[in-house]
Formats: C-alpha cells, structure tokens, sequence
C-alpha cells in the first residue's frame, strides 16, 4: 500500500481506500496511475499514457482526461497529478503527505539499489603460489606500485580464507601440491567468482597453456617473467574484473527483482518477452486478455521497467545467471 494525496493505493490489488473506506475506481484509471508512477517524476506525454493503457484500441484524448480527472478526485489533491502544456503529465510524488505514525502501511516493492562503478584500482589480486621466495617477491613488487593484495600458499588455503563476494584477480600457479591451478579455476567458476585468471609456471607446455585459455584465463606467464609484463597484465586484468563485477551487479539485481514475481507471472514473462500481444498470451495460457494484461502491469512494475525493451534486457541477465554460485535462481 502507499499513500498518495488523502488516499492510500494498492496497485498490486487494484484497491483504493479514503480513512480506511473503499473507493470505486474504474480499471483505467488505476492503469494510468500506474504507468505515472513508474514513471519515478518523468513526464509522460498523452501518447504514451494512451498506448500503454490503451494498447489494442482507439481511443480519443478525452478519454485520458476524464482518466485523469477521476485520479485528481479521488487523491483528493488536483496538483498531484500536474498538466504539463504540450508535453503530458506527471506525478509529483514528492508532494505526497507522510502517513500517520499510527497507520500501519505494507511495505512498497522495493527498488533495486544502485551500485557505484567499480574501478580497476580498487580491485585487489589474489596470489597463490606454493613457493614462499615467489610470493615475497610478488607481494614486494606489488606493494611497491599499491596495489592491494593477498597471498595464499594452496588452493585449499584460498578456498578456505573468509574472502568478500567482490571484484577480484586472480595470479595463480598452475603446479600447486594438491588441487592445481587448472581445478581451482574450474571450482571458482563453479561458485560463480567473475575473477579473471593470469597462470603463472616454470615449466609450462603448449597442451598446458591451450587448457587454461580454453578454461578462461587471461594470461599464461612462464617464470621467471618480466615486472613489466606482468604489470601491464594486471593492469588490463584488473579492468576486466572490475568489468565483470559491474556485470555480475547487474545480473543480482535483475534476481532480486524476479524473486518478486508469483509463478504465474514467471509463466508470464517469457512470453512478454518474446513479444506476445496480451490476446496471444491468454490463448497460450488458457486464460482471459483482461487477466494477460493485468500480469503484464504487474510484471512491469515489479521488474521496475517502464518499457518492453528494458524488460527483455532484464530477462537476458536473468537467463545469463549460471547456478550453482551466486548467480543461482535458486
């Protein structure tokens, strides 16, 4: 439920109540409510407002303003809703006055928060190699250009340590004593760490450097290698891991926002996205056109997208997700 104006809306219901009275309120109306609230403050042009509500059918623009009068009237507050000459309208919620410390309110669907870029210097490397004399030297070289860093002795020693669930890159010595270099990354990848990989060996062979390209790997190093050329590596590493990061962000918040959806609406979406008209929908799935279209409303605001586009690259992060890891759906 939230509050806008003297009255508190249901969307997800399609219930509008006045000091816990309930209102009539047509269909319509309630749609366009919607579509000016996710909207967030942008104005909608009459258009749009039209075809969004009104998708299958012509309609004349009068038909929107008595829509438009019936939400004034019943939010009770006519500035609410404001008129912007020759562009549309535009729902001023900032104008909403606060509820009642005393009334209880179900909590909205929640926005999806936005992260702040990632960048490529921030990004710490992971160090693991089983020769103490080649981490000191790693550690020392890194130190001296600041760049943040952590040494393992083991893949076993990396997958134990308490490590954050953020951007990372990875050094790794293919010979390690028990699981090698080659298993780690294969384990990392299954728990969906986005981390760029740069092998490191001293005794590397072509079959060897073709299996870890092939398993993703940036880089193959053969020791004793160049400070340099290992510099401009992580350099050009670290950006993809900040990259990919950025990328793994977006695809957790695009689950957090599915997670919202009922089965049906799971059912649903796909075929929003395959670019069903609502009739289609219903046909496919047994049910009514009016019952299509109210699940597609429902879908796009809990997807929190304002248009087909937005949704079918919300979907496709979606379908990117690789479970098992933190990209699961599960």
């Amino acid at each position: 439920m939230i509050r806008l104006g003297q009255a508190t809306i249901s969307l997800e219901r399609r219930e509008a109540f006045l000091d816990g009275r309930p209102l009539r309120v047509g269909g319509r109306a309630f749609e366009v409510l919607s579509v000016l609230m996710q909207a967030d403050g942008r104005i909608v042009s009459k258009d749009e407002l039209i075809n969004q509500v009104w998708p299958d059918i012509v309609v004349e623009e009068n038909n929107l303003q008595v829509q438009i009068s019936a939400l004034r009237k019943l939010l009770g507050a006519k500035e609410i809703i404001q008129t912007v000459a020759r562009r549309g309208y535009r729902l001023l919620k900032d104008r909403e006055p606060k509820p009642p410390a005393f009334t209880a309110m179900a909590a909205p669907v929640p926005r999806a928060p936005q992260q702040p870029p990632v960048e490529a210097q921030s990004v710490p490397v992971l160090i693991v190699d089983d020769e103490a004399r080649v981490r000191t030297a790693l550690s020392r070289l890194l130190r001296a250009e600041g760049i943040e860093h952590r040494l393992f002795a083991s893949a076993e020693e990396l997958l134990d340590a308490p490590l954050e669930n953020g951007p990372a890159c990875l050094l790794l010595d293919v010979s390690l004593p028990d699981a090698s270099g080659l298993q780690l990354q294969a384990t990392l990848t299954e728990r969906g760490h986005p981390w760029p990989v740069i092998f490191m060996t001293g005794h590397g062979t072509i079959p060897m450097s073709v299996q870890a390209m092939k398993a993703g790997a940036v880089e193959f190093l053969t020791k004793p290698f160049n400070d340099d050329e290992l510099l401009d590596t992580l350099r050009t590493s670290r950006e993809r891991a900040a990259t990919a990061y950025e990328q793994w962000q977006r695809v957790q918040q695009a689950l957090q926002l599915a997670a919202l959806l009922t089965p049906r609406e799971r059912e649903v979406l796909p075929l929003i996205v395959a670019g069903l008209a609502n009739k289609q929908i219903a046909n496919q799935l047994g049910t009514s056109e009016v019952t299509a279209k109210v699940h597609r409303k429902h879908i796009m605001a809990k997807m929190q997208t304002r248009s087909l586009v937005n949704l079918v690259e919300l979907y496709g992060l979606i379908s990117s997700a690789r479970p098992p890891g933190p990209s699961s759906l599960s």
